[in-house]
């Protein structure tokens, strides 16, 4: 409720002109006084009402309140009752059948204006005003929950982020509505997002455990049960259609999925985790991927030691990961094929552009390094032994969420990014299967082989990037003949966090230009 900008004499002003407010018509003197001043007689609490309303009336330059026979009403031109209007209009939002787009931009600008509690700070210590308060603030918090309710059924299909966002709000309104939950779960599965779905179930039983001792109850299980099964089967029908098959190299077969059916190929190069079955369950990395296949055949895969391919026995190297890429081209019968190479992915794209030209039709890097740890001459890296305590600090947390505050500090805190990296990681390597990995990239130095890059190339790195560092980026672009140097901004080191759509903009419109 807003008050004209006046200021009120006593904080019992405050509750009458709110009582008033959401009581339209005249009330009984006699009932407000036995309201306001409930120990009071009621000679004397009248007295003290007349004496209340002579001095709103000061404050607010008279007008406000209506005198009608023994009772009071507030004059509708004197004051703006936003909750009043709020009540009015939700109620007939939440009467209709599908809400129109007008009804919904509506909604949300009420949704937006009214998430703050209603009314607070107002009781003063009468236990009938309190409990009337009370109501109020439980009717206006129900009305507001079938509100988010119908504009989250309206604009989930659309537009999730929003849908998320009210979903998001609908729980903080009572933390323990198992339905609010699953309202969530919906949302998830609706994006092909298991790990969303996982993450708000596991968020409701921790909740319900921490509070009450109790677990969900089985409606709210059998919801979790029914949209895990479901993304299961769309799982499985994803990975029949995306293909999975295994390419020949001499270290063994390595994994890969082809999407698309465009006359150019693109390539991504993986960092140091990936599995691409799980990976394509997360909604950004796959839009991201799916909008490439709009124009190339995209290749997808798990480098040697990683996901679902074979194990390694040897340390990993940029050359391993070039022969990987060059078997998938063989094996998929490529000849020629754009390379998106990210994080140490990058070093793996960039020997195949060095040693294999000839199937590189060009070259896109995104928060690349040449060289894995530190140099007297290239600081833009750990140097090697605060690498080495890092790797066993990532050892020490592999299986949970590692290092999502560095990758992703945008979405940090999104619990279904963080299940869904933290089941990638589990699936992606062991400790001792990373271990290999990550000292390939450690002992990496590709700085001198640079100069023969003659493919075309892009360079992208986010200004902020916490995992690698920004002027390590600038070293490539600078040292690769040609390059083009794009600087982006943000701080996420995953390509498809953050403003990814200007990440592929420039792809797209690099390749289109060559």
């Amino acid at each position: 409720m807003h008050a004209r900008e006046k200021p009120l004499p006593l904080q019992r002003s405050v509750a009458l002109l709110a009582y008033l407010a959401l009581n339209p018509g005249p009330v009984p003197r006699t009932h407000l006084a036995a309201l306001l001043w409930p120990d009071t007689d009621e000679t004397r609490a009248r007295a003290r009402l007349r004496r209340l309303v002579y001095n709103i009336d000061e404050a607010l330059g008279g007008g406000a309140l209506l005198a009608e026979g023994d009772g009071l009403a507030l004059a509708g031109e004197a004051v703006e009752v936003d909750a009043l209007q709020f009540t009015r209009f939700a109620r007939r939002a939440v009467a209709v059948g599908a809400l129109d787009g007008e009804t919904v931009a509506q909604a949300l600008q009420w949704i937006g204006h009214v998430r703050r509690p209603l009314l607070q700070g107002i009781a003063f210590g009468s236990g009938a005003f309190d409990d009337w308060l009370k109501a109020a603030f439980i009717e206006h918090e129900r009305l507001l929950g079938r509100l988010l309710e119908r504009v989250i059924d309206a604009v989930g299909a659309h537009d999730p982020a929003t849908a998320l966002d009210l979903a998001e709000a609908l729980i903080a309104q009572d933390p323990y509505h198992e339905p609010s939950y699953v309202v969530l779960m919906r949302l998830h599965a609706r994006q092909g997002h298991g790990a969303g779905v996982e993450a708000a179930y596991v968020r409701c039983a921790e909740v319900l455990r921490a509070e009450f001792g109790i677990r969900p109850g089985p409606l709210t299980d059998q919801a979790y049960l029914r949209l895990s099964e479901d993304l299961k089967r769309a799982a499985s029908h994803q990975a029949k259609r995306t293909n999975v098959r295994f390419a020949e190299t001499s270290r063994g077969v390595v994994a890969y999925a082809k999407l698309g059916a465009g006359e150019q190929t693109m390539v991504i190069a993986p960092g140091f985790v990936s599995q691409i079955e799980i990976a394509m369950e997360h909604p950004p990395l796959r839009t991201f991927v799916e909008s490439l296949a709009e124009k190339f055949q995209v290749i997808i895969f798990d480098r040697g030691g990683v996901g679902l391919s074979e194990r390694l026995a040897t340390t990993s190297t940029p050359a391993a990961m070039a022969a990987d890429i060059v078997a998938i081209l063989d094996h998929a019968r490529v000849r020629r094929a754009w390379v998106f190479g990210s994080s140490e992915g990058g070093l793996g794209a960039t020997r195949l552009a060095i040693d294999h030209p000839e199937r590189v039709q060009g070259l896109c890097l995104f928060g690349s390094l040449a060289r894995g740890s530190a140099a007297p001459d290239y600081p833009w890296a750990l140097s090697a032994a605060a690498y080495g305590v890092w790797l066993k600090a990532l050892i020490a947390a592999w299986g949970g969420p590692v290092g999502i505050e560095t990758f992703a500090p945008s979405a940090k805190d999104d619990p279904a990014l963080r299940a869904w990296w933290a089941r990638i990681v589990r699936h992606a390597a062991s400790p001792g299967g990373l271990r290999t990995i990550l000292e390939g990239l450690r002992d990496t130095d590709m700085r001198a082989d640079l100069h023969r890059i003659q493919v075309p190339a892009l360079v992208m790195h986010r200004r902020g990037d916490l995992a690698v560092r920004f002027q390590a980026g600038e070293h490539l672009a600078r040292n690769i003949p040609n390059a083009l140097w794009l600087p982006l901004e943000g701080d996420d080191h995953f390509w498809w966090c953050g403003d990814s759509q200007a990440v592929l903009e420039a792809i797209m419109k690099f390749a289109a230009a060559r």
